[in-house]
């Protein structure tokens, strides 16, 4: 049961940060670009990119979602990774060699780690319960 929360867990929080990335991405896009003025393009060629490119780093999230599963800091060693995931994925904007997007790396690299953080808030109450269900569980059957 624990592995099919975490996928649920961790896709869930997958999809909503790479909506909220493309929402923020494209809505900034299209104010202060010049270049992308389109906004169902901008937003949907972000969401595709971002779904890609965070493969990776939703893996280790998984991974560490395992890891600490039954650990009361469970909820803030998911911040600290969805923050240090996210600011090495939106490193990957600064290789890029468009010369439009270099001058709205700062915030659309701002938004990358944003959406993270804040999907990953979005299920603090799920976060928070997980550890202590388990610890309930526990004591439940051992005076039972």
């Amino acid at each position: 049961m624990k592995f099919f929360k975490s996928i649920f867990s961790t896709f869930t929080i997958w999809v909503l940060a790479a909506l909220l990335n493309a929402l923020l991405s494209a809505t900034w896009l299209c104010l202060f670009s010049t270049e992308y003025s389109y906004w169902p393009a901008g937003f949907g060629l972000t969401l595709v990119f971002t779904l890609i490119f965070s493969i990776p780093g939703m893996f280790i999230f998984w991974l560490v979602l395992l890891i600490n599963w039954e650990k009361a800091m469970l909820f803030q060693s998911l911040l600290k990774a969805g923050f240090i995931l996210s600011s090495l994925s939106s490193l990957i904007l600064f290789l890029f060699d468009d010369t439009e997007l270099e001058r709205q790396q700062l915030f659309l690299s701002l938004s990358i780690v944003i959406s993270s953080l804040t999907s990953i808030m979005v299920h603090f109450t799920i976060f928070k319960n997980i550890p202590s269900h388990k610890i309930s569980n526990n004591y439940a059957s051992v005076h039972s």
